[in-house]
């Protein structure tokens, strides 16, 4: 009892020192006559925190909860009715024992109200749009500009300024009522125009993403490769507009009988992802057309990477190529997911050689290569993270297991684009409506 109100205590002070601050703030400006400052004064980022915000009321609730019990008691005791103290056990009870299932329940139900509320636009029904708001009242005002934060709580304050006006005078005259109207219809229009002006910059930005999806895709295989001897199916599953994997193919690698396969996965998400993608798939062209050996292409790849990119931004690469008469496989690995190969019903995660830094994480990387001979009805995959790293609502990870337990069960007749098909499948049937949160990418490679 004496951790609540002492909580509650220091969470008042916090909340009042805001309060203090933001008035101080606004009687300087006029004392001092500076209204020239008022717009950027009002533009600033809001001094109010949600999440404060949030646990001052949680707080309150269970003191509300605790004087709740007391007052039952002093009740039964008064009177030797127990029955209210009895239903308030039961209930608490009841939350207690269910406590892990509603967080279960919350949280899984707090993506399909975001996908509902984005996609559902004027179709959203009142209790939805509710709950929406409720569950996820941090992400909303997270997701508020930092420049316009100030006017959500300006518009909000003008909204119980007009709804006390209104309730709480004792003369509801012709005057009030225009005024407190006024000052709700003031703060409505206020919250429309923020709106509508972070509708407009996301359909213009949902555009240029579009365009950005568009040159992606141009980039990748449109149809399975043709190569004698092999069963090759590759997919690419961006998780936004636009993202950082991207698969090639090249055949004939340079002037040589290989055939040449790359996965890759620039770090980060979106437009600057996929325009680092870019890049490194042009650049990968281009060197790859040389007809060295894997170990130099990835390489020069790293020098060109680290000149051109960011620091702190990089590229998981693995390149593989096919010895088409010989049927061998060479690969190098630049911090991509080991390969996964299922040979006579067993599976084994290759390991390659030398330095496994990715690209561009330092100029002087010098990479090494690793050959290993295939055998008929051998499969072997080659894929991102974004297939391990898969969640469903609880937040657990599809993980490698699983992956194995599936290529476990293939059966010999299968193609790779069926086997592809197969993985993918049970990945989004395990994310069930949990949204995918990484770029999923994949090559199948079956030998004849």
């Amino acid at each position: 009892m004496g951790n609540l109100f002492t909580s509650a205590r220091k969470e008042a002070r916090e909340m009042s020192s805001t309060l203090k601050d933001a008035a101080s703030s606004v009687r300087d400006t006029f004392r001092d006559g500076s209204i020239k400052r008022v717009p950027r004064r009002i533009n600033e980022p809001g001094g109010i925190d949600p999440v404060k915000i949030r646990k001052f009321i949680v707080t309150v609730i269970k003191l509300l909860i605790v004087f709740e019990f007391i007052a039952a008691i002093i009740e039964g005791a008064a009177t030797m009715e127990w029955g209210r103290l009895g239903r308030d056990l039961v209930l608490a009870g009841v939350v207690y024992i269910m406590w892990e299932r509603i967080k279960k329940f919350v949280l899984s139900k707090k993506d399909v109200y975001r996908r509902r509320m984005e996609k559902s636009g004027g179709e959203m029904k009142l209790w939805d749009a509710l709950v929406f708001s409720l569950l996820w009242s941090d992400e909303i005002y997270s997701d508020i500009p930092l420049d316009q934060r100030r006017l959500v709580v300006i518009s909000y304050t003008l909204i119980a300024i007009g709804l006390g006006a209104l309730f709480l005078s004792k003369d509801r005259d012709l005057f009030n009522l225009i005024l407190s109207g006024s000052l709700v219809l003031g703060a409505v229009n206020l919250l429309a125009w923020i709106v509508s002006r972070e509708r407009g910059e996301k359909e213009s930005l949902r555009t240029e993403l579009k365009l950005a999806h568009d040159v992606q895709i141009s980039l990748m295989p449109k149809e399975h490769p043709k190569v004698p001897g092999f069963d090759i199916a590759g997919i690419s599953i961006p998780a936004k507009e636009v993202g950082g994997d991207h698969f090639d193919y090249a055949f004939p690698c340079g002037d040589s009988s290989r055939f040449c396969v790359s996965v890759f996965d620039v770090s980060g998400k979106g437009m600057q992802a996929a325009m680092s993608a870019v890049f490194t798939s042009g650049a990968f062209a281009s060197e790859v057309q040389q007809n060295s050996s894997v170990a130099d292409i990835l390489t020069r790849l790293n020098k060109a990477i680290y000149s051109h990119s960011k620091r702190g931004h990089f590229v998981a690469f693995l390149l593989a190529t096919i010895d088409v008469h010989d049927r061998d496989l060479t690969f190098a690995n630049a911090g991509q997911l080991k390969p996964l190969l299922k040979s006579n019903d067993t599976l084994q995660w290759l390991d390659s050689n030398g330095v496994h830094f990715p690209l561009g994480m330092k100029q002087d990387s010098a990479y090494d290569e690793r050959t290993i001979r295939f055998n008929s009805g051998d499969m072997l995959l080659l894929f991102t993270d974004g297939f391990t790293e898969a969640m469903n609502s609880t937040r657990e990870q599809f993980g490698v297991e699983r992956i194995e337990q599936i290529v476990q069960r293939v059966e010999a007749g299968r193609s790779s684009h069926e086997v592809l098909n197969d993985i993918t499948r049970e990945v989004q049937r395990f994310a069930g409506d949990t949204a995918q949160h990484d770029d999923m990418t994949m090559v199948v490679i079956r030998v004849l």
